[in-house]
């Protein structure tokens, strides 16, 4: 039974908190809006709403365009089909559509489910994606420009794509609005600069908000703060910006000053390489290169192999890598294959295992994993680390976590996902007592 707060539009009932989001992005006067929701909250089914709404109330007299953008296909495909959903259950929209005279009933939601759907009335709606398999993050957002502009997820988008892509296309037109969607993991990118940023209008909706609107039931809630973090709970139903975990292993204004450091390496230095390999699924083979003096680290460079065959990958890797650099590889599993097909190129592999033995302090870590993670944690504590801007890594490493085991030893906690930017990085770290002999002049 639909209550006095709540509207239905489009088929769909809004409760008070995405009217409040409808209503905003209707609103002509605000041109920047940041939108932070409890999960499931519906947050981007309201912004889909709204944008069909517009299109249909605000005819153009020339060509205009709204982008939506988010860091992968998966994510993008998302608010495409709340979208294609309602154009094909509202009679006004489906007129508006501009599609092939002969298009079916059956056959229209198929053809708004595409990248590109245009409209009758001079608008056009288009969704691309942030991050692409090119070698540079974003270059397929080259050429694009548009009069409402949104981000979803946008705590996944590079920072680097935002300040060379996203951003310059608000510049194209000074009444271009901005439509920032996330969920808050981390204050290192550009979604947090517009959470702070008086320039723009803030929605912020928790679990609160939603228990009260009845989007969710206090049995549920108990559920998910009994299985969750506090630092998932906080981003996740708190629905502000984090800022570290609970037990986390890297704090993140460690993190944060690690992203933003200029190393200046004044002794000769050595090339370190880490190769996490994928196990499959949706984990990816990361390969990152930093430079040690045996006291500081820099990394420079992170890429993601995409090919999955064991032989495949050490070729790929055979190309970037040079023969005479150390390379240290995740050899658990597939990348025994990888290891081994390195060694036989003639590479510097050194094969490693996290859960064989720690090589030091053998009664302080559970193993050798737990060992390279504190070193690499080490490393930022003390302020001798710089690693690249980038929102993935972060992420990642800001929701690392440690705990003892019953003998007392560290143990590393992975997050659900595996951290594949993460490991990579962990991989570059090489054992201190050898660092410490290994002769740099």
């Amino acid at each position: 039974m639909q209550t006095e707060a709540e509207v239905t539009t489009l088929g769909y009932t809004l409760t008070r908190g995405q009217q409040e989001i409808v209503g905003a992005v209707l609103d002509p006067t605000i041109l920047r809006l940041i939108i932070s929701c409890m999960t499931r909250y519906g947050k981007t089914r309201a912004v889909a709403i709204a944008l069909l709404l517009y299109i249909q109330n605000n005819p153009a007299d020339k060509p205009r365009r709204v982008l939506i953008i988010a860091p992968t296909i998966d994510q993008t495909n998302i608010i495409r089909n709340y979208i294609a959903e309602h154009i094909a259950n509202n009679q006004t929209l489906s007129d508006l559509v501009d599609k092939p005279s002969h298009t079916t009933a059956s056959r229209l939601k198929s053809e708004v489910s595409k990248k590109r759907i245009t409209f009758k009335n001079n608008w056009e709606l288009l969704t691309l994606t942030a991050h692409g398999a090119g070698e540079e993050p974003g270059k397929q957002l080259m050429g694009f420009g548009g009069d409402i502009i949104v981000t979803d997820e946008a705590c996944l988008i590079l920072d680097e794509v935002y300040r060379k892509r996203i951003g310059r296309m608000l510049g194209d037109k000074p009444d271009s609005k901005l439509i920032i969607i996330v969920n808050p993991w981390n204050r290192l990118n550009f979604a947090y600069r517009a959470w702070v940023n008086p320039e723009f209008r803030r929605i912020h909706i928790d679990w609160r908000q939603a228990l009260r609107e009845g989007r969710v039931t206090e049995t549920f809630l108990q559920e998910q703060r009994d299985t969750l973090s506090d630092y998932e709970w906080k981003v996740l139903y708190e629905s502000f910006f984090a800022e570290e975990a609970e037990g986390c292993l890297i704090h993140f204004n460690w993190i944060e000053r690690a992203a933003n450091k200029q190393t200046s390496l004044n002794r000769k230095y050595k090339a370190v390489w880490g190769l996490d390999v994928a196990e499959g699924g949706a984990d990816l083979t990361v390969l990152s290169k930093t430079l040690t003096d045996g006291v500081h680290y820099k990394q420079l460079e992170m890429q993601v192999i995409r090919t999955v065959e064991t032989m495949a990958t050490a070729n790929e890797v055979d190309k970037i890598v040079p023969k005479n650099e150390l390379l240290h590889v995740d050899a658990v599993g597939v990348g025994a294959g990888v290891a081994s097909r390195l060694k036989e190129l003639k590479h510097r592999v050194v094969a490693v295992k996290g859960s064989q033995s720690p090589t030091v302090e053998e009664d302080r870590f559970l193993n050798l994993k737990a060992q390279k993670y504190w070193q690499l944690r080490t490393m930022f504590e003390q302020g001798n680390i710089e690693i690249l801007n980038d929102n993935r890594l972060i992420q990642q490493l800001s929701q690392m976590k440690y705990e003892f085991t019953s003998a007392g030893k560290i143990k590393i906690v992975d997050p659900e996902k595996s951290p594949d930017y993460a490991d990579s990085l962990m991989q570059c770290m090489c054992d201190p007592y050898k660092l410490t002999a290994w002769k740099f002049g």
